[in-house]
This record gives structure tokens, C-alpha cells and sequence, in this order.
């Protein structure tokens, strides 16, 4: 009896493995398990990992829309993890480690699509330096208990043959509105608002240079928004403010690769990406008789990489790796709100990493299943300047550290490499890919031998192509 299941099975998956043509394995998943670091060298901006000298992978439609295009009726989604390895997988579950997408096609030249609760802006981060900024002037402090923005983006492309161009809209919302009236006359009211929102827009392009070669550019534009406010009126019937406090950001960011083919196995792919990042919390209306604050802090970010490596590829074995270039630099600049301007402050927290390496290999197996390697490694200087300016002195501090430990765009250190393992299954069109922990392979895999809930993946991505 037993042999006759094992036979069963064994045909389901032979079966299984023969149709294979409508799967398009990958995400990010398989690009931490090749070697595939944070886009932002110092955890701001996207959440995102990539190996950037692999050329193609559901992933990049993060970046450039226009990839939709490559991936026509198509559904895949984040599931679990945002740790390449872990104990535990709970704690990386949640808001900003899974999310979704899906495309269909509109005939042969347009795609239309919808990317859900990815979040690639810095909005909630600017509630954060809001928070900070309220604490400091408003008596009790910041209102607290806004949720994550959500966020949601509509996409499309349109194929011209041998150039795809592809946008996208972004619209994310976040509020706590919180209105009170009691019966007394004259009424005693109140009202509350803490809100924070993002409205942005993608542009991408793709270009097939003919003999193999290829291009990709694209470009984001992001404005970001949060607000505190909080005023009211008594039971006396004495209106009353406790202060209005709001914070604006805009964002840019691009990125561009070319893919050049050298020969029949081997491509040479050069890239580049850019971001930048201002904004600025400000008190709109200070609370009912105290001063108003006119002094100013400023946000500021850019971030810069830059890198060239090389695609391998023969029949049952593929290899993407190379070297970059990465520079960060993030700026706080505080003004006080009168002369002398002995306070004033400009601290700058900026990292250098040259190089930073990525490498990645990924062979068949079976054939629904792929075996995948990866090694990421930056060495990378950090440090900080504070100006004190009219009569304030300056100082600087710098500091080595190989920070390569990769969660989900943002870094966990100092670990001086880190070297993965993934898998990736294929049945008929469906695709199931994840990073394996390291101690699943010292210990025994989890749902098997092991007896401490060791994680036997890592991060999980799956997709379904329903071409």
C-alpha cells in the first residue's frame, strides 16, 4: 500500500513537472537568495532587496513598471518573513514585509495592474520626525497611534514592439479623526486629527536593443504629508488650541541598467540608481497663548549606487553577480527661532561602501525544482558630522563596519558576509519560492527534526501566471 502512494506521487509530480512553460519563478525570494542586498544603503527609502546584475525578475516591477509587461496575466505575492533566516517568522510578518500585485492583459499591447500595500515612500517615516518635532515644543507632547500608511498603486504599460513603456500611480492614506460633544450649554466639544498620506507617480521604460542587448530606465516622484492637530472648545465655551503641526517631503528617485551581449553566455550588465529626499516639519498654529516657533528643521537625503557585473548562462545553470559603488548621506539641519544662531545644528549621518558584492547561482535540480546560492557583502564606512556654526564648534566621528546582514531593506550588523540558500518549486503555472535558513540545514528542517520552531524558510514568495 505504502509503495503504491510513494508511486502516485511520484507520478503527480512528474506530471506536474512536465508543465511548466506558464511559470515565472522569482520575486524577491529568489533575489535574497542569490546574493541580493537593500536597494538603500542606509535602510531609508524602499523596502526592497536586489541582486541589480540580475536582468529579469518579477521584482523589478517594483522599480520600473514597465516590466509589467514581461509578466502578463500574472498574480504573485510577499507571503512570509522578512529575515533571509530566523527563529521565528511571526515578528516579520505584517505591514511593509508582505504584499501583493497582479496583471492582466488588454489585448496584445496594454497591461493593466494593481500593486497592494507595498510601500516604497518615506511617509511614515516623516510621522516619525514629526513625533519628534512635536515632543519638543507642543506641552504633553505628540498625539500618538496612527497606523501605518496603506498604500495601493495602479499600473500599465503599452508595447511598441521593441520599446514597452509602462506608469504608475501611487495613493496612500492613514487617519485618526476623533470629534467628542457633551450635552451641557453651551456645548463642550473637541477634535483631534492625526492623519499622514502619499501621493506619487512611476514611469519606466524598456527597450530591446536587438542581438540580446537590452535597456531599462525609470523614475519616481513622491510627495509625502502628515499632520497633528488639536484644538477645542470648553465647557465655558473658551476655545482653546493645543497647537497645529504638519510635515511636507518630496521624493525623486532613478534607476537605469543596460544589459549588453557579449556572447552567447555571457552578458555585461552596468547600472546606476539615484534618490533624493527633503522635507520639513513645521508648526502650522502654536497652542492657545504660548509664542509661535519660527525657527525650522529640514530633512535631507540622497542616496547613490552605482556598479557593473555579468550574466552567465548555459542550459541548467545560471550565474548574475558583480560590484558596486553605494554612498548615502542623510542631513538634519535645525535652526532656533531667533538670533544669536549658536544652536543652530546641521548633523549629517553619511555611509560609503565600495565595494559591495553581489553574487547569485541558480541550476535545475529537478525539473520543478531549482537550487539556489548567493553571497552579499559590503564594506562600508560610516560616520557623523555635527556643525555648530557662529562660535559652535564642529566635530566628526568615523567608524569601519561590515554591515551585510540583510533583513528587508534595512541592514542588521555587523556581520562581515552573508551567504544564502534558496529553492524554488514549479508546478504546472504556479511558482513557490524562499530563502532557506542556515539552521534549518545545521538542525533539521522544522516541520521534521527540528524541536526549538526553527524556520526551514527564510522569506516566501509565491506567483501564478494565468496566461
Amino acid at each position: 500500500m505504502a509503495r503504491r502512494i510513494a508511486l502516485q506521487a511520484m507520478a503527480l509530480i512528474l506530471i506536474a513537472g512536465t508543465t511548466l512553460a506558464g511559470a515565472h519563478p522569482g520575486g524577491i525570494a529568489r533575489e535574497l537568495a542569490m546574493g541580493g542586498g537593500p536597494l538603500a544603503p542606509t535602510g531609508f527609502g524602499p523596502n526592497i532587496a536586489l541582486n541589480p546584475f540580475i536582468y529579469e525578475d518579477p521584482t523589478l516591477m517594483l522599480l520600473n513598471p514597465a516590466y509589467q509587461q514581461m509578466y502578463r496575466n500574472y498574480a504573485w505575492m510577499n507571503i512570509a518573513g522578512g529575515a533571509v533566516s530566523s527563529f521565528n517568522s511571526a515578528a516579520d510578518n505584517g505591514y511593509g514585509k508582505q504584499f501583493a500585485g497582479a496583471n492582466f492583459s488588454l489585448g496584445k499591447e496594454f497591461t493593466i495592474g494593481a500593486v497592494l500595500s507595498y510601500d516604497p515612500s518615506f511617509a511614515n517615516f516623516m510621522v516619525a520626525q514629526m513625533t519628534t518635532f512635536v515632543n519638543a515644543l507642543r506641552p504633553g507632547g505628540a498625539q500618538v497611534g496612527l497606523r501605518p500608511v496603506d498604500v495601493f498603486e495602479l499600473t500599465g504599460t503599452y508595447d511598441l514592439g521593441s520599446l514597452t513603456l509602462g506608469a504608475g500611480v501611487l495613493y496612500g492614506r492613514a487617519k485618526n479623526d476623533t470629534k467628542n460633544a457633551t450635552a451641557p450649554v453651551p456645548p463642550a466639544s473637541s477634535s483631534t486629527e492625526l492623519s499622514a498620506s502619499v501621493l506619487g507617480i512611476r514611469l519606466g521604460a524598456v527597450m530591446d536593443l536587438g542581438n540580446g542587448s537590452g535597456f531599462d530606465v525609470s523614475g519616481a516622484f513622491r510627495m509625502d504629508k502628515a499632520t497633528d492637530n488639536v484644538d477645542g472648545t470648553n465647557a465655558a465655551g473658551a476655545t482653546s488650541n493645543l497647537g497645529d503641526y504638519s510635515a511636507s517631503a518630496t521624493e525623486i528617485q532613478v534607476e537605469a541598467r543596460l544589459k549588453l551581449k557579449m556572447s552567447n553566455r555571457v552578458n555585461f550588465v552596468p547600472y546606476a540608481a539615484f534618490g533624493s529626499f527633503s522635507g520639513e516639519p513645521k508648526q502650522d498654529a502654536p497652542q492657545t497663548g504660548l509664542r509661535a516657533f519660527t525657527g525650522s528643521t529640514k530633512l535631507s537625503a540622497m542616496l547613490l549606487s552605482v556598479g557593473a557585473g555579468m550574466e552567465y548562462k548555459i542550459t541548467n545553470f545560471y550565474f548574475a553577480g558583480g560590484l558596486s559603488f553605494r554612498s548615502s548621506h542623510f542631513k538634519t539641519e535645525t535652526t532656533p527661532p531667533s538670533p544669536p544662531v549658536i544652536g543652530a545644528t546641521t548633523v549629517t549621518n553619511s555611509a560609503t561602501e565600495l565595494p559591495v558584492l553581489n553574487m547569485g547561482l541558480e541550476w535545475n535540480l529537478l525539473e520543478w525544482l531549482t537550487g539556489r546560492m548567493g553571497y552579499y557583502r559590503t564594506f562600508q564606512s560610516v560616520g557623523t558630522k555635527t556643525e555648530r556654526p557662529a562660535g559652535g564648534s564642529t566635530t566628526e566621528t568615523d567608524t569601519w563596519a561590515g554591515n551585510s546582514n540583510v533583513l528587508l531593506g534595512s541592514y542588521s550588523g555587523p556581520d562581515n558576509s552573508l551567504i544564502t540558500l534558496g529553492l524554488g518549486l514549479r508546478f504546472g503555472s504556479f511558482s513557490l519560492d524562499g530563502t532557506v535558513s542556515e539552521e534549518a540545514i545545521r538542525r533539521g528542517l522544522g516541520l521534521i527534526g527540528a524541536q526549538d520552531n526553527i524556520n526551514t524558510f527564510g522569506y516566501v514568495t509565491a506567483s501564478y501566471s494565468f496566461d
